[in-house]
């Protein structure tokens, strides 16, 4: 008795092999014709080279993300191109960054506790204003933790950004540090996501010598 059992063991467990074995196979002849049918209907790829001038599009149709991940990285790209064109000095398109009657509103500490010592409004004024940018040898915009409520065509958020300012050459080189947060209104317009409005909150600043 104990030997046909043994037997009827070896035999399930010999079947069971090769009915595994033979789901296996199927398996990978499965994988394999996929894998033949995706060579044969490649995804489409842009025959565009690569350029630094796209960088920082605020379309949402610049992206195969769609829905609200589309929005936000098109949002995050705004907040970035205003760090990248202050610091290259690209006063036009900063100020385009703007709907035409955007605002930016400076405040020296927290809204809730300060009124807006300047308020800058509409594409002209705010491109003329960025001239003071002029006035230093570099900038260095850095942002950091960012967030956005969106809402349809509309959004708010919150921004991080450190900047530092440097004025004179040589043993006379300054640094200014500003620690900054931008309180922001969005609109999006044409797939597109502008700023409506800037609050530019200076919460502390720092100034001391620089050694190059």
């Amino acid at each position: 008795m104990q030997g046909e059992s043994k037997t009827g063991r070896r035999n399930f467990l010999a079947t069971a092999v090769t009915a595994a074995t033979s789901a296996l196979t199927a398996g990978l002849s499965h994988v394999d014709t996929l894998g033949q049918q995706a060579g044969a209907h490649p995804h489409p790829t842009t025959s565009s080279p690569l350029s630094f001038d796209n960088l920082y599009d605020t379309s949402i149709l610049a992206t195969a993300l769609k829905g609200e991940a589309a929005d936000r990285l098109a949002l995050r790209r705004l907040v970035d191109a205003w760090a990248h064109c202050a610091d290259r000095r690209l006063a036009e398109q900063q100020s385009n960054l703007f709907v035409p009657d955007g605002a930016i509103l400076n405040y020296e500490g927290d809204p809730k506790t300060h009124e807006p010592h300047s308020t800058i409004k509409g594409r002209t004024a705010i491109r003329t204003a960025l001239a003071v940018l002029n006035t230093f040898t570099v900038t260095l915009h850095m942002n950091g933790q960012s967030d956005a409520v969106i809402q349809g065509d509309h959004a708010i958020g919150e921004t991080y950004c450190l900047v530092h300012q440097f004025t004179g050459a040589n043993e006379q080189r300054k640094c200014q540090t500003l620690g900054i947060r931008y309180y922001d209104q969005f609109l999006r317009q044409d797939h597109r996501w502008f700023f409506a409005e800037r609050k530019l909150v200076i919460d502390w600043s720092d100034t001391r010598m620089s050694v190059p």
